[in-house]
Order: structure tokens, then C-alpha cells, then sequence
């Protein structure tokens, strides 16, 4: 699997069902809402302006039935009952998807980690949610150490505004890469009574 793919971004299987794609984007774009994002810091909104348009982009493509048919061939992913992708075919590499400035793996750092001390490019995951995150890094051998930016979150999937090391760096494929994590603020501040 390389790059970040449309289903990443919301967070859903290549398999999952119409209503539950439209439901991820619901909730995906609720988070990034600006009454959501009220208080935030500079930093939590530069990340918003920039997951915005992506999941419109991704909803765009996977909530068409047709433009989700061709995406899954040109990724390479085999719908049930269609048996397995023709062998070295995968996805297309990550700029092509996501667009420019989404910069993550390159194709070699992606064959499967027989050295485990082999160098990878770090990816760029600020503006994506920190679920997108650790499936990203996992595909890399990359630990994800999150740093949670909010005292009081609420039970949702938080927005990466933040990272190290930087995107595009090469580490090896064992490193950790360090995460600044918002969520949006329980409503009085706390968290939620039992």
C-alpha cells in the first residue's frame, strides 16, 4: 500500500458501505467546522484550512458511485468477490491522489521491511486526523508518539497540527515520528461525568 488514499482520509475501508462513507464525511467535516475550531490556535486552523478541501476532495471521489469504481481500479483495490489485484499493482503513488504539498513515502521505503534499519522519507501528516496518521506511518514501520494538545478532548478523532520530524526527512524505518494532536474542548472544559 502506498501513499495516503481517499478512504484514509475519512477514515474508512475500501469496502465500506455508501451510508457509512457519507457518515465519515459528516463527521470529518463537522470536526473541522469553524464553531468546532472556536479558540483554536493559529496553528490548529492552518491545519484545518489545509484537511478541509481534502475531504471535500475525498467525499467527491468516494461518494460517487462511478468515480469511486475507477478510483478503486487505478488504486488497485479488488472488490469483494472480484478476487485478488493482479500482482505489483497497488496504488497510485501519494502526490497523485492527495495533490500537491501531501508529500509521504516514496515507492522504495514501501517494499516490505526485510531490514528493518532501512531509511524512509518521513511523511508529511499535519492537516490529516491522527487516525490517517498511524495508519500512514504503520504502512512506513514509523512509531507514532501523539503529544495531545488539548486538556479536556472531546471522544473524537484529533486533528494533526503538528510534527517531527519534519516531512521529508530520511530516518530509519524503526523511528518515531512525533505528533501534535487537537481535539476540539469538552463544551464547559471538562471532561464528561460518569
Amino acid at each position: 500500500m502506498s501513499g495516503i488514499t481517499w478512504y484514509d482520509v475519512l477514515g474508512v475501508l475500501p469496502d465500506a458501505a455508501p451510508e457509512d462513507i457519507h457518515a465519515a464525511w459528516q463527521a470529518r467535516r463537522a470536526a473541522l467546522q469553524p464553531g468546532a475550531l472556536a479558540g483554536a490556535p493559529p496553528d490548529v486552523l492552518s491545519a484545518a484550512d489545509r484537511a478541509r478541501p481534502v475531504v471535500e476532495e475525498a467525499w467527491g471521489v468516494l461518494g460517487d458511485p462511478v468515480v469511486r469504481e475507477w478510483y478503486d481500479e487505478e488504486i488497485g483495490f479488488a472488490r469483494p468477490g472480484e478476487g485478488l489485484a493482479p500482482p505489483g499493482r497497488g496504488p497510485s503513488g501519494p502526490d497523485v491522489s492527495l495533490g500537491k504539498g501531501w508529500s509521504t513515502a516514496d515507492e522504495e521505503s514501501l517494499e516490505p521491511y526485510s531490514d528493518p534499519h532501512a531509511r524512509v522519507v518521513v511523511p508529511d501528516v499535519t492537516g490529516l486526523f491522527y487516525r490517517v496518521c498511524m495508519e500512514v506511518a504503520g504502512r512506513l514501520g514509523l512509531h507514532v508518539a501523539p503529544i495531545r494538545l488539548t486538556p479536556h478532548p472531546m471522544p473524537v478523532d484529533g486533528l494533526v497540527v503538528g510534527q517531527t520530524p519534519v516531512p521529508g526527512e530520511r530516518v530509519r524505518r524503526d523511528s518515531t515520528l512525533t505528533v501534535q494532536v487537537w481535539h476540539p474542548s469538552e463544551p464547559d472544559g471538562q471532561p464528561p461525568a460518569d
